[in-house]
Formats: C-alpha cells, structure tokens, sequence
C-alpha cells in the first residue's frame, strides 16, 4: 500500500496543469516500485500540495531555506508529531515556474510537473542531493521512475 488518493490534498490554483490525485497517486507508486523501501515510509500518509504564486513561494523560500528568490519547488517533510499523525509532509508548487521552465527547457509541463513531485517525495522520505554521492542516488531513482512513466531522463 502507497499513498492513497484519498490521503492526498491539492490546494491553490494549479494555473491550467492538468491531473488528478489520482495521477499523483499512480506517480507515487511507480516511485514505490523502484524503490521498494520507500513504501514503509510513505504508507497510509497524508501528503499536502499546494500550489502557490511566485510571490507565495518566494516568500516561503525566505521564510524556510534564508533564499530570497522564488523557486519551482519546496519540500517540507512532516516533524515528529506530524508523523505521528500520518503526515508525510507539504509540498509547495510554483506553477507559473514550472510553465516558464519548461518552455526554457523544451519539456512538456506535466512531465517536469511529474518529476519535480517525485523529486519532492524522495526529498519527504529523507533524500537529499546535499554531496555528490546522494546526489547522484536521488537522481538514479528519479530517472529510473520517470523512464517508468515514459518520461526522458531530466538530467
């Protein structure tokens, strides 16, 4: 058992992105079939995506990491008490980043879309890309699940 679509919240305005949580749901799967381990993290949690404006996420990417600049994505993991609670974390999505990104990039937007959640549960189950060795881990996973979903490698 994953996440259930049902223990999945989206709030804000997704600015003309277009998925479900039921999509989210099937994405984390995939994740959870690459990666076995990471099911007895994120099983029967609750995960929060908001999607916020530039403003909004520059704000809380001040707030919460000291940068003063907006970016595409913030993860929050839950603290113990959260956890207690069946909370995996928060995520906050930056819509209009992502659109921009992806014309910069040449990339459809729901394929970034898709990998930068994935991106954000790995970052919710304790992953991180703060030395080259972890780095290159978290991005092994991410690649071999989007290929998974028949997304190309982002990297």
């Amino acid at each position: 058992m994953t996440i259930l679509e049902s223990n999945i919240f989206i709030t804000g305005n997704l600015e003309g992105l277009d998925f479900s949580r039921k999509n989210i749901s099937l994405w984390i799967h995939s994740l959870v079939t690459v990666e076995e381990s990471i099911n007895e993290l994120i099983s029967g949690k609750e995960l929060n995506l908001s999607f916020v404006s530039r403003a909004e996420i520059q704000d809380l990417n001040r707030r919460f990491l000291n940068k003063d600049k907006p970016t595409n994505v913030l993860s929050f993991p839950s603290s113990v008490e959260d956890s207690s609670q069946n909370l995996l974390g928060d995520i906050a999505i930056c819509p209009d980043i992502i659109k921009s990104e992806s014309l910069e990039q040449g990339k459809p937007e729901l394929d970034h879309l898709i990998h930068l959640i994935i991106h954000s549960v790995l970052h919710l189950v304790g992953y991180d890309h703060q030395d080259k060795k972890s780095e290159m881990d978290m991005e092994a996973i991410e690649i071999k699940v989007l290929k998974k979903l028949g997304i190309a490698n982002p990297y």
